[in-house]
């Protein structure tokens, strides 16, 4: 028989005996392979070092070697780590340790052995290691042997210090590591579904990753335009500018809801919590809980123009957001807006407020769709200079009190109907109030959620315009009710809905965009003249259509290259004026519904300018055809009613189409980013401090324009006067001028012949000096 390549008799016992001892080889290398194989764990209550060991020796052979000659167990290798293993102490396998530090001890100790004190040490010592490995799986909880512990790891890095195949070795130490989840105490948190909805995956405003990065509103101040703010509230009070805040109503400077006529002055409160409620034990927290909220009464008494007027500019340099949650009535009858102080108040605003950047509104769409009402009859939404916002319920539908319009920018979370919860926010406390509600409802609950939501755009980008914040809305909101809202992609990629305008606001996608947005140019202003028409509007199908063409020499001085909002001012008569439905298509072919029908307007007043805006050309070019499409659908009982006039304004900038697109491919590119990654950021220029202008008086312009008609009509009169007159004096005074001009001639001939003569005589003179010197 061959045995391993050589011929030998070979017994049947020796053979049994030969494969007993290959079975047993194998047994072995298969358990050190294992061995070797273990996952890398740090066990409870236990010594760790990880240790880098040279790669020239053999690592079987070396971690083997190295876990015997120190005391450590082996507990595997470090990941994907090549020659990073963890060693771990185990009490129960470490008698060589023990041995050790009994010996390091004994060779350290100064006192006398035969003295109590070092007995007692001794004997404390072996206590220790004998609890030790009766504890093996909680021996570092055993009490009194912090010293015996802290020897065992002097010990054992000792060893791994001196050993020539370790590389690297550290212990290994429990770090505290934290879930980053948020949490608050408030205690109505978790129910306010609107900043986190557990229920419904998306219909949320996505704010709490922006929260975790810190922007949470610090440095910016909302103003609650609105009944009054119960300031001393706890869920308020910290978050109170009390220096940004006036009572417009009472004349002072306290805000605090009047509650002596049993009325319902919380509104404003409310809008308070949902903007910047404090993150504390109290209801809940608001969209911007870092930021600053101020009350500015004014709804607690008859409202007029001039004092809304004041109120658009309450505190203009400390206040950055004016949140309004009210309007004219939602009964689908009213025709109303801001009249000639409120929206000259609002231009202030924008042109001065911010220190140049401008100040935002926020205003809310309405609540008349259940009365068949259209926000383009509301002039604050109509107004170029606002920020329009709807409603949609917890399931992204749009409710039942929503109204729709072409001007809508944007909507965020309130209240709806079935299963569809409220908002919960801050109340007041009194007239029976609990301080904390769950039924705060409408478009004024919606406006709020967006003011908060700019609020931390501001943080983010402080340098933002008003109109960078519109742009902003309007590129990065999302679409909600896909299948029932009538989405339309305009020539600029944008969509848009009447229902939803843009889209719902997402906090992240915002404050991402906000952070790489670049400041637009001006906006520039391209108004036509007034075009007379007089046509009849006919019954439908059949539809007045009128146009009006815009071409690139007339923009050419404006340099309007890019639209932003368009307005429509309309003058019609009509006998039922909610019959009618207007339309306006854009040159691109977007078309608009600037007026729709309404059910219960049975006014007869028709329209006198009205201004109808529409933002879904938002970002086209505005050169080309505009039309206006007029039809009546009512029964055609009533005579037909008549468009009079019509007048186009485009708003707008000189940013390029090319431009504008960049811009969209730099926001893709930052909302698309991990949150935590997303640190990519531009700086706000130096800031520049806009000083307030002031027009001239009428009688001042008056008086300048008189006086320069008198200076010209003077400087007229005496040219020519100058010119046909005073013909003798003139000859005279030319003769003289001649007579003059001789006499100059004559007398400088002389001076010139006495000259010469003094030249001729200095010359003989030099020459006869010359000749007597030559003689000598």
């Amino acid at each position: 028989m061959e045995v391993f390549g050589f011929s030998a008799s070979v017994t049947k016992q020796q053979l049994v005996i030969l494969n007993i001892i290959a079975i047993h080889i194998c047994l072995v290398e298969m358990n050190f392979g294992a061995y070797l194989r273990v996952k890398p764990t740090i066990l409870s209550h236990s010594l760790g070092w990880a240790v880098h060991l040279d790669s020239s020796f053999d690592t079987t052979v070396s971690i083997r070697q190295l876990c015997k000659e120190i005391g450590l167990i082996y507990s595997g290798q470090i990941g994907e780590l090549k020659n990073h293993y963890l060693l771990q102490f185990n009490p129960s396998h470490s008698s060589s340790i023990y041995r050790d530090i009994l010996i390091d001890w004994n060779a350290t100790v100064k006192l006398d052995r035969k003295s109590k004190e070092t007995f007692v040490s001794k004997k404390l010592h072996r206590r220790c290691i004998k609890d030790f490995i009766l504890r093996s799986d909680n021996w570092l909880n055993v009490k009194n042997c912090d010293r015996t512990t802290e020897m065992i790891i002097q010990s054992i890095e000792k060893k791994l210090h001196k050993n020539s195949i370790v590389v690297w070795f550290s212990k290994q130490v429990p770090r505290q590591r934290i879930k980053r989840s948020l949490h608050f105490k408030d205690p109505q948190f978790k129910e306010q579904w609107h900043l986190q909805n557990n229920r419904q995956k998306n219909m949320d405003i996505n704010v709490t990753g922006v929260w975790k990065l810190g922007i949470i509103g610090t440095g910016v101040t909302v103003a609650v335009v609105d009944d009054g703010v119960e300031w001393t509230n706890p869920d308020i009070f910290d978050n109170y500018n009390k220096e940004a805040s006036w009572d417009l109503n009472d004349n002072d400077g306290d805000p605090m809801p009047n509650s002596n006529n049993n009325e319902s002055n919380q509104h404003g409160t409310r809008c308070a919590g949902e903007i910047a409620a404090v993150a504390n034990d109290v209801c809940g927290v608001g969209v911007a809980y870092g930021a600053k909220v101020s009350g500015v009464k004014v709804l607690d008494g008859p409202m007029t123009d001039s004092l809304e007027a004041s109120a658009f500019n309450t505190k203009l340099q400390l206040n950055d957001v004016y949140s309004c949650s009210w309007g004219p009535e939602d009964d689908g009858t009213t025709v109303d807006g801001p009249h000639y102080l409120a929206s000259k108040a609002m231009m202030q605003g924008i042109e001065t407020g911010r220190q140049g950047y401008g100040s935002i509104y926020v205003v809310a769409s309405g609540n008349g769709g259940a009365n068949g009402d259209n926000c383009n009859y509301d002039g604050y939404a109509n107004s170029p200079y606002t920020v329009t916002i709807g409603a949609i319920d917890e399931f992204g539908n749009m409710p039942f009190y929503a109204e729709e319009c072409a001007a809508m920018l944007a909507v965020t979370f309130s209240s709806g109907q079935g299963r569809s919860r409220s908002i919960v926010t801050t109340d007041w406390s009194k007239c029976g109030g609990t301080g904390c509600t769950s039924q705060h409802s409408g478009t004024s609950a919606a406006a709020p959620i967006a003011a908060g939501i700019i609020a931390l755009m501001l943080q983010a980008r402080p340098c933002l315009t008003w109109r960078d914040v519109q742009y902003l809305i309007a590129i990065t909101a999302t679409k909600v009710d896909v299948d029932h809202a009538a989405w339309y992609v305009n020539a600029a990629g944008l969509h848009h809905s009447h229902k939803h305008g843009f889209g719902s606001m997402n906090a992240w996608r915002l404050v991402s965009a906000a952070k790489v947005w670049p400041s637009l140019p001006w906006m520039t202003v391209f108004t036509s003249g007034d075009n007379q028409v007089g046509d009849a509007i006919p019954m439908f199908p059949d539809i007045l259509s009128v146009n009006y063409t815009v071409t690139a020499d007339m923009l050419e001085s404006y340099g309007l290259l890019l639209l932003e909002q368009v307005q429509v001012k309309v003058t019609l008569f009509h006998p039922q004026r909610g019959n009618l439905l207007i339309q306006l298509v854009c040159p691109s072919g977007t078309v608009s519904v600037i007026g729709a029908p309404r059910p219960k307007d049975n006014s007869s007043q028709g329209l006198d300018s009205w201004p109808f805006a529409t933002v879904r050309c938002w970002g086209e070019e505005p050169h080309g055809t505009w039309q206006l499409l007029l039809t009546d659908t009512g029964k055609g009982k009533l005579q037909p009613g008549e468009l009079v006039s019509w007048q186009i304004v485009l708003y707008g900038t000189p940013l390029s189409p090319n431009d504008f697109r960049q811009r969209l491919r730099w926001v893709q590119d930052a909302t698309s980013s991990n949150p935590f990654e997303s640190n990519v950021s531009i700086e706000c220029p130096a800031l520049l401090h806009s000083l307030p202008f002031t027009p001239i008086a009428d009688k001042m312009l008056k008086v300048f324009c008189l006086s320069g008609m008198l200076l010209l009509f003077l400087a007229c009169y005496e040219s020519l006067e100058n010119i046909f007159c005073y013909g003798e004096e003139k000859e005279e005074m030319k003769k003289l001028w001649l007579s003059q001009r001789s006499q100059q001639r004559n007398f400088g001939s002389a001076e010139s012949s006495v000259e010469t003569a003094g030249e001729v005589d200095e010359t003989q003179r030099l020459l006869s000096d010359e000749i007597a010197m030559e003689s000598l």
